[in-house]
């Protein structure tokens, strides 16, 4: 079983969002505001022309803060999203930076991921991710969905974290809120969610009924089977372990589940570079027969025997 849904490389997603973007003019922005430079050092490019970063210190404040300008896409003012800022009179939270600005697709729409750093008091200092969407009319936009789908929007950083950056984490927590909404009748596994910039895999379950659901995607809508659908058992007790296998031809999805019967099996999907998402009961199947489904480090050492047979 194959379902295409096509991906579109980070370098490219952007690409018709760059041919309808208007310059930003930054100083402009500022004076209009009354605002200055702060000419914060860790400021990560923009992976698109429709979103400028842009760090400053609002009049009267000398702690700094940080956002972007969105350039319309029908002409006009930019408009600004703050991300960092300080509250009126009291100095905290203070903008460190935006260390990363990420580029992907999800759910068939284009998203930017800003990572910021934030000093929220004299000895905290936080990471944190904003999402932003792009909107047909409006340009990009801030996604409150994805924004308060996952726990832990900032978590507190050591100082020699300073500075570095973690886009790939940002991501996945965008997908992983994605997989959530998605399937709001079952219980998401967090703990077995795998992603990367281009695709993720979800596992859930719902013991009431002695179900599990597997889910795939690739920026497109997820793709989701049964157990029976993937290992042709009809009762699942639950999903014990996940990992993944990643080969030049495609990323293949492991998730090592026990049965009703005490039985624990392998269930695969894989996700190729073009998108395409394929549910691969026979080579689950195969892993199956051959008793290889101990743990999931032997099913995905079994199962990466059996491609470079193939």
């Amino acid at each position: 079983m194959k379902i295409t849904a096509p991906i579109v490389i980070l370098a490219l997603a952007t690409l018709n969002i760059q041919a309808k973007a208007r310059p930003v003019d930054v100083a402009a922005f500022l004076k209009a505001r009354s605002a200055e430079d702060a000419g914060l050092k860790l400021i990560a490019p923009s992976p698109t022309p429709a979103i400028v970063p842009v760090s400053l210190y609002e009049k009267n404040n000398s702690v700094p803060s940080c956002g972007v300008l969105i350039a319309p896409p029908q002409g006009g003012k930019p408009r600004y999203i703050d991300i960092v800022g300080p509250e009126p009179e009291v100095g905290f939270p203070a903008c460190i930076g935006m260390p990363s600005m990420t580029a992907f697709r999800l759910q068939g729409r284009n998203y930017v991921m800003v990572e910021y750093q934030s000093r929220e008091t004299r000895d905290d200092i936080y990471r944190g991710f904003h999402y932003l969407v792009e909107d047909s009319g409006a340009g990009f936009v801030t996604d409150e969905k994805v924004d308060q789908g996952m726990p832990g929007e900032s978590a507190s950083m050591r100082r020699n974290e300073l500075g570095s950056a973690r886009p790939l984490e940002g991501i996945k927590r965008a997908r992983a809120a994605a997989m959530k909404r998605s399937f709001p009748q079952w219980r998401f596994l967090e703990r077995d969610f795998i992603a990367d910039s281009a695709s993720s895999f979800a596992t859930f379950e719902d013991s009431k009924s002695h179900a599990c659901l597997f889910a795939a995607e690739a920026g497109a809508r997820p793709v989701s089977a049964s157990l029976p659908e993937v290992t042709g058992d009809t009762r699942c007790a639950g999903v014990l372990a996940s990992s993944r296998l990643t080969t030049p031809a495609a990323t293949y999805y492991l998730a090592l589940v026990k049965t009703d019967t005490g039985r624990q099996r392998v269930g695969i999907m894989s996700v190729t570079g073009d998108g395409g998402i394929r549910i691969e009961k026979e080579l689950a199947d195969a892993l199956n027969r051959a008793d290889t489904t101990r743990d999931i480090k032997t099913a995905k050492a079994a199962l990466a025997v059996r491609l470079t047979r193939q």
